[in-house]
């Protein structure tokens, strides 16, 4: 939830699924007014964002990225 935050983002729903051994889960965002993403760049930076909070590398200032520390 920390990469959404940083993101300006709120969750406004939240739904985990499972399939057999395997889950899903869903988190439907919004802006902090609460507004849909529309923005196609908006939508690229938040997919971004998340994809290198998944794989553990952590943005620092100046837009240079580090892998985290385990």
């Amino acid at each position: 939830t920390g990469t959404l935050s940083d993101l300006s983002l709120d969750i406004a729903s939240a739904h985990i699924t499972t399939f057999g051994e395997k889950v899903i889960d869903t988190f439907y965002v919004t802006d902090l007014t609460g507004q849909k993403i529309d923005s196609p760049a908006r939508i690229a930076t938040i997919r971004n964002r998340l994809m290198a909070t998944l794989e553990g590398i952590v943005p620092e200032r100046g837009g240079k990225s580090r892998a985290a520390a385990e």
